[in-house]
């Protein structure tokens, strides 16, 4: 469904490619051609922490060039040198002791993908909340984050509407209580309203850049990040007045979405926690809803893909029977090796590095 629209960023394999912002003044200072192979770089973190998302270190990159090219930077290459190749010498990957001026997976194919763009969307692997935000291509994203090549907000009004949330609590797995996103789980199977997730759709655009905004806005007056935002948005006892703002707008979104898909008759829960036997029941009843319909999708989508002779001719897994007990714990335990993967899906043995 999602192929080839989802990447993990670059693994380095050695801290001794990234700079401070000062170790980056001096070296431009002395040579203003360092500029050229010295980039931001954005971890997970620091897109979960910071109020603006922003980066706080750099990156010495010398993408797929072979040594003789680099060698065009000395005082980058005798950086990484002294600091990475001691490092490199180490490791059982034959490749990165011998190409150890080069990271081990640079993702090229993430950059090819991000080329058209200036804005792309990102989340982080591991995080206490299921969130996306848009950054700039400029940069070198680490293998802390999944990156999709997606500049619309209708894009992002889908990822981050709850109707994604269940669907990725459902089939990622966790780290104690934080969430573990995988896009091979959680996003390559998919069903997006439309069946390219680029696809622009007008309602989502407006709700999708409205909330983008109030919540950035929110941020930057408060001075504090995303994982802190999100905290206060479930939290019941809450009750600023631009969280209350923030609150109705995901709850917009998550109509918008549901419009978006057809599925207006399914009723948006509050966007907090639920507390109470009643608000359990109804957050669970949305959930159900929500993933009996998407189980449903998936299981169309796929059967298209393979009619059009876009999927292996191989039989794939059963998605749930359509008389399947909604809700039930058996059904959600047995609904990750339901889903109908795309074309040419695996997981990427790096990933885990």
């Amino acid at each position: 469904m999602n192929a080839s629209l989802s990447f993990q960023g670059s693994i380095i394999l050695g801290m001794g490619f990234v700079l401070t912002p000062d170790e980056r003044e001096v070296l431009v200072r002395k040579n203003r051609r360092n500029a050229e192979r010295i980039f931001p770089y954005l971890g997970g973190e620091e897109v979960n922490t910071n109020h603006d998302q922003g980066f706080d270190r750099y990156v010495i990159n010398f993408g797929q060039m072979e040594l003789a090219e680099a060698e065009r930077w000395p005082d980058l290459l005798n950086i990484v040198y002294k600091r990475v190749k001691p490092e490199r010498e180490n490791q059982k990957d034959i490749g990165g002791k011998k190409f150890w001026w080069k990271f081990l997976r640079s993702r090229a194919e993430l950059y090819s993908a991000l080329s058209p763009i200036t804005r792309c969307l990102v989340t982080g692997i591991v995080s206490k909340h299921l969130i996306f935000s848009f950054q700039p291509t400029d940069r070198v994203f680490s293998h802390k984050l999944f990156v999709f090549p997606f500049s619309k907000s209708s894009s992002l009004g889908v990822l981050q509407s709850r109707l994604h949330s269940c669907w990725t609590w459902l089939l990622s797995s966790t780290m104690k209580t934080d969430l573990n996103y995988s896009a091979t789980d959680c996003f390559e199977p998919f069903p997006f309203p439309a069946p390219d997730p680029r696809t622009e759709i007008p309602t989502l655009e407006a709700i999708g850049e409205r909330l983008y905004t109030a919540r950035a806005k929110y941020m930057l007056d408060t001075q504090q990040g995303l994982t802190k935002t999100y905290n206060a948005l479930k939290d019941p006892d809450c009750a600023d007045p631009a969280i209350l703002g923030l609150r109705a707008l995901h709850i917009e979104l998550d109509r918008a979405v549901l419009h978006a898909y057809g599925w207006d008759d399914i009723e948006v829960p509050p966007y907090t926690t639920p507390r109470t036997p009643a608000e359990r029941l109804t957050f669970e009843t949305f959930e159900d809803a929500v993933l009996d319909r998407l189980f449903a999708l998936n299981a169309e989508r796929a059967a298209e893909e393979e009619r059009q002779g876009l999927r292996n001719k191989k039989p794939g897994k059963p998605t749930p029977p359509s008389d399947a007990p909604a809700g039930k714990k058996t059904a959600k335990k047995s609904a990750k090796s339901t889903t109908q993967l795309p074309l040419g899906s695996k997981p990427d043995p790096d990933d885990q590095e």
